[in-house]
């Protein structure tokens, strides 16, 4: 029998609101992380001197905390019997690095946006004072409805750099910060998940 979609929202809800948000005692969120093979956990480019995590473990983190809110403090756990004590202390400081660099990143396409957005509306603006201009002192009304549309489409795309590209960057640059933050821990493949 093929399921309607609204049945397979419901079920997918039940699923999702019985799976329990595991926390460690200092109320973080856990993610957990299985390493078999360590060899690409490093990019093949760093900063100078200091690694930084590759994409393929990058994405895996980043979607692993996409079900959380950008707020959550999280903690990593890393499962793995390949990395020793030299390579947990590198790998610690290139998820750092990784994602100080996204951070940085993301900071300065906030502050590139508000430029943005303010140069748009100046824009717009002039646009709607020679719509005024143009339909008052020379009557031309086709002219006039066309540096109308011309100060509308301005004046919406600085509103939608402002307040919806900048907000997406905002929650990224939380959820980075919390990254940054993140406690990581690793264990042995074989011991249970705390």
């Amino acid at each position: 029998m093929i399921r309607t979609i609204r049945q397979l929202k419901k079920e997918m809800g039940a699923r999702m609101r019985s799976e329990e948000i595991k926390r460690d005692e200092e109320g973080r969120v856990i993610v957990e992380m299985t390493v078999l093979n360590d060899d690409d956990f490093l990019s093949d480019y760093s900063f100078g001197r200091n690694p930084v995590i590759s994409s393929g473990v990058s994405e895996f983190i980043d979607h692993s905390v996409m079900a959380f809110a950008p707020g959550e403090a999280l903690r990593l756990n890393v499962y793995s019997d390949c990395i020793d004590g030299e390579e947990e202390k590198i790998y610690r400081g290139a998820l750092k690095k990784y994602y100080e660099a996204r951070y940085a990143k993301n900071v300065l396409e906030r502050r590139r946006n508000l430029v943005i957005a303010g140069v748009m509306a100046l824009i717009g603006i002039c646009f709607l004072i020679a719509t005024m201009l143009f339909s008052h002192r020379w009557g031309n009304p086709v002219l006039s409805e066309i540096l109308d549309i011309f100060a509308w489409v301005f004046l919406w795309e600085c509103a939608d750099v402002l307040f919806l590209q900048r907000s997406v960057l905002s929650i990224e640059c939380k959820r980075y910060l919390r990254l940054m933050d993140a406690k990581v821990e690793f264990f042995p493949l074989n011991e249970t998940s705390a």
